[in-house]
Order: C-alpha cells, then structure tokens, then sequence
C-alpha cells in the first residue's frame, strides 16, 4: 500500500468530496451550492489530474472525469472561476 501526504496529513489516497457525500455525512440541506461544490470539485480533479490518475485508490475519480461530456466540464469549469478568480 502506498501512501499519499499534504502537508501533515499522510493517507492512502487524496481526500476530497462532491456535494452528494458532505449531504450523506451531513444534516446540509439541498441547495445551489451543490452545484458550486461540484464546479469545485471537479475543477480539482482537473488540476490535478496526475495526481489522482496516479494513484491506484483515486485512479477512478480521474477516469470518470476523462469520461465527462466536454459541455459539462465547461459548466463546472465556468462555476468554480466565479470562485477562484
């Protein structure tokens, strides 16, 4: 097993989350920002996609963003500048 670290934090694999876990772990209720958390988060997965594509425990994030419709990549894309710029 191979180990992934950020800092202080080391894990077997990046940790980072769309909308439907923090609702399942959550009490959030439905919202708008679900669609921002997921322009964000897949906005991460873009950036850093090496990364996840390199490691065996996150190899499936990446694939399934490969697989993503070019029109939806560019909505999240369009969302999450509203919050990084």
């Amino acid at each position: 097993m191979s180990q992934f670290a950020s800092g202080e934090a080391v894990t077997t694999k990046p940790y980072v989350s769309g909308s439907n876990y923090l609702r399942k772990m959550s009490d959030l209720p439905r919202g708008d920002w679900e669609a921002d958390w997921d322009a964000l988060y897949w906005t991460f997965v873009r950036d850093h996609h090496a990364v996840f594509a390199g490691n065996p425990r996150s190899r499936m994030i990446a694939n399934l963003y490969d697989r993503m419709e070019p029109a939806t990549k560019a909505v999240h894309s369009r969302r999450a500048a509203r919050w990084l710029s």
